[in-house]
């Protein structure tokens, strides 16, 4: 980078052009933001909710927000590759969310869907009203679904750029991209990097993620994109040693199947479960007032592990809505009462504004 090229990041900054969109988390917000050319690393076990906070934090949070406001200049585009889930399991997910928070009204996607009832027709009524909203999203957000390879991944990725920008040559050795709208902000969400289709000249699982985040790494340097990986905890962290010292909280050390991403990321996060091991959350919340009689679970600790830009091992108690798969940020333990904790499991806390 020149001392022009810092001249022009500097002088964005004075504009407003580098604040970035807000995620839905204010406390977090403080610490991480969503903004060009930021790697963000995902991490947790199966069942922690890892898919679930990462569309609410980088997907349907901003989302919303960009629509309400419709900032002057900014154009957001996020390319979601769902390796894991089908596009129409995305959209039913991210419904029957907005249908919660607008109406109050719980439809789990297994009805939606009629896997296990079929809806009321007043739920019926009710999900239909809500197609303008998908036809909005899909204006911001392409869902690109089943298994890729790092290649074919990154090979979109240029098409991609090269259709929003050009690229050209600052001497012998070095290149830039100019984009065609330098506020144009692109997030790119890989669920979950641990599900990459092999191929010929990377057959395991360490050297796809390795290629994979060098090509993510790449995207964010040249193009500005802000790359969002989800990724699987190795099973470590729950190994007899560890449950009997009650040393389950991630590490960096957690991540599974290569280090690669964890160097390369920006930011790492970690969603931890502390009630599937039955230990105290670290930051002190009555855990026993956060399940319900039925077993239903309504928290969950996020970790800041890594932040390249400031401050880092900043803990969050969240509340989830394991239903709509939904997470909303919880008041400081001190903070915390009776009303608090019975507003939690009933429900209610997840739609105060």
């Amino acid at each position: 980078m020149s001392f022009e090229d810092l001249k022009r990041e500097v002088q964005a900054g004075l504009d407003g052009r580098n604040n970035g969109i807000p995620m839905g988390f204010d406390r977090l917000n403080r610490y991480i933001g969503i903004r060009k050319s930021m790697y963000t690393l995902v991490g947790g076990l199966t069942g922690s909710g890892k898919t679930s906070f990462i569309d609410d934090a980088y997907v349907l949070n901003p989302f919303d927000w960009y629509i309400a406001n419709k900032p002057p200049g900014l154009k957001l585009r996020i390319i979601y590759r769902s390796m894991e889930r089908s596009r129409t399991y995305k959209y039913a997910k991210w419904v029957s969310r907005k249908i919660f928070l607008d109406q109050g009204v719980i439809i789990p996607v297994p009805k939606l869907l009629g896997w296990t009832e079929k809806m009321t027709s007043d739920e019926h009524d009710l999900f239909l009203m809500y197609e303008d909203y998908l036809e909005n999203m899909k204006d911001v957000i392409t869902i690109i679904d089943g298994p890729d390879n790092p290649i074919g991944i990154a090979k979109h990725l240029k098409e991609h750029a090269l259709e929003n920008g050009v690229i050209e040559d600052v001497d012998k050795y070095n290149k830039r991209y100019i984009p065609n709208n330098e506020s144009e902000l692109t997030i790119v969400v890989i669920d979950h990097i641990g599900l990459l289709k092999p191929i010929k000249d990377y057959p395991t699982k360490k050297q796809l993620i390795d290629k994979m985040s060098d090509e993510l790494r790449y995207a964010r340097d040249m193009y500005g994109y802000s790359p969002v990986i989800v990724s699987q905890f190795n099973r470590d962290i729950s190994s007899p040693m560890r449950l009997k010292n009650g040393d389950v909280e991630p590490q960096l050390e957690d991540f599974a199947d290569s280090s690669q991403t964890q160097n390369d990321a920006d930011v790492v996060l970690a969603l931890f479960d502390p009630m599937r091991y039955k230990v105290q959350d670290p930051s002190g919340y009555d855990l026993n007032k956060l399940r319900d009689e039925y077993g239903a679970k309504y928290f969950r600790s996020l970790r800041l592990i890594k932040n390249s830009y400031g401050e880092d091992d900043v803990r969050i108690g969240l509340g989830f809505l394991g239903q709509i798969g939904m997470f909303k940020e919880l008041p400081k333990v001190k903070y915390m009462n009776e009303n608090v904790y019975n507003e939690i499991i009933n429900k209610t806390f997840f739609l105060n504004k």
